[in-house]
């Protein structure tokens, strides 16, 4: 009697198990089939929101209780903890990643000073500099790296000759751009710059995180290596808010130019209604600063999953011989904000037409250099030929990246490249 009371405790325990097991290997096939059935977006906002949920929606119900939603407790806690994550002196949160390179253009400059940029790059990098009566100067980019001089001897030669070109006496400052979350030559551009007596001024709205190795072995964050570091918080971003957001990193002890450039953002003032210097409207809300504090504190990860994501990529398109792809890993200081390849310009259009039939999102980052845009043609000045910008313009592919992508969504991005240059042989 025992033996079969055994035998029923087994077999029911069994049971349960096997139904259990069940229902675990349905929910990943229905999730995996939601996957295969979804489209793939360049960023999954949702994705990011629900791993910080609940301590996000904690954090918010605390700042709408006390009603401080401008220059509130957690934007300050948050430039302090941004401080430690980077090793910035000085951060400075302000409104946008625009307004920040605004910001920093007019705590060192004055209209008809030329600023060095390149001419591959998002707009508001030479926008700034000419709503403030400057004068972008447009150099050329290594077309490998996408920024401002390269990795190898033979281009870090032409890279200099050709700022050493531009420069006249009215250059006063150079605004490097960390491209897709690579960092420029800050070694050249530094040295360029100290030789010359000009202020660099870092855009690394999509490189938070990212590091550059100087020969000497000395290792820093981008944004932090020149005068001045300015920032994106805008969703897509590497470290990304709900909204608009940006900072200003202040690379020295000059507590003179952080306060300068703290009146800048609030109207230029210091004590309220005593207004010392022009300035804009340029401050970082209550929420906003919640929302960075929390994604801040899994910016590691998030950035060690996009290093990760960006390997395979590399490992599974390798053999597809019609597609460039970016330096990625080939230097692991990098931290990649999208997976941008060079495509045969006469197929770049069919493979955007392509993925987009299989439910998989691209963008073309930037299907115009600078010194094409009709807004600028006649308020830039260019020293030599833009070759590489140009060029890049006809045939980079950005594909989707993002920290919560899956596995399935990778293998997806994967096999229909694959499938597209089969059939294109």
């Amino acid at each position: 009697m025992c033996e079969v009371v055994l035998l029923v405790g087994i077999f029911a325990t069994f049971a349960i198990f096997a139904q259990v097991a069940c229902r675990a290997l349905r929910w990943v096939w229905l999730h995996k089939k939601q996957i295969l059935m979804e489209n793939i977006l360049m960023v999954d906002l949702k994705g990011q929101y629900i791993k910080i949920k609940d301590e996000i929606d904690a954090a918010i119900s605390e700042v709408t209780s006390s009603c401080r939603f401008i220059n509130g407790s957690q934007v300050q806690l948050f430039a302090r903890e941004l401080e430690a994550y980077t090793g910035a002196k000085h951060v400075i949160p302000c409104g946008n990643g625009t307004d920040a390179l605004q910001i920093a253009l007019m705590s060192l400059l004055k209209p008809g000073d030329e600023v060095i940029v390149p001419a591959f790059t998002y707009v508001a990098t030479a926008e700034v500099i000419g709503l403030l009566g400057m004068v972008p100067v447009m150099v050329d980019v290594s077309y490998d790296t996408f920024n401002v001089g390269g990795s190898c001897g033979e281009h870090l030669l032409n890279a200099e000759q050709m700022l050493e070109r531009v420069l006249t006496p009215r250059t006063k400052a150079i605004v490097p751009v960390h491209l897709f979350g690579q960092c420029a030559d800050m070694e050249l551009i530094m040295n360029f710059a100290n030789r010359h007596g000009l202020y660099v001024i870092e855009d690394t709205a999509q490189a938070i995180g990212a590091e550059y190795r100087f020969s000497n072995g000395t290792v820093k964050q981008a944004g932090t290596i020149g005068n001045i570091g300015c920032t994106s918080f805008f969703p897509s971003k590497n470290l990304g808010c709900w909204g608009d957001g940006g900072a200003v990193f202040v690379n020295s002890d000059d507590e003179q130019l952080a306060q300068k450039i703290r009146m800048i953002l609030n109207h230029g003032q210091r004590d309220k209604y005593q207004h010392e210097i022009l300035g804009l409207n340029s401050r970082l809300d209550t929420l906003q600063a919640v929302v960075l504090r929390h994604a801040l504190k899994y910016l590691r990860d998030a950035n060690e999953k996009r290093v990760e994501i960006a390997k395979r990529y590399q490992e599974e398109l390798r053999e597809i011989s019609e597609i460039e792809l970016p330096p990625f890993p080939h230097n692991p200081l990098n931290i990649p904000n999208v997976f941008t390849i060079k495509v045969k310009p006469q197929l770049r259009q069919q493979l955007k037409s392509f993925l987009w039939e299989k439910g998989i999102s691209t963008q073309i980052y930037y299907p115009l250099a600078m010194h094409w845009q009709k807004a600028y043609q006649s308020r830039i000045r260019t020293g030599s030929s833009l070759t590489n910008a140009e060029k890049l313009t006809h045939c980079v592919l950005s594909l989707p990246l993002f920290p919560s992508m899956e596995k399935a969504e990778q293998d997806r991005v994967i096999l229909a490249l694959n499938e597209f240059f089969r059939n294109h042989e």
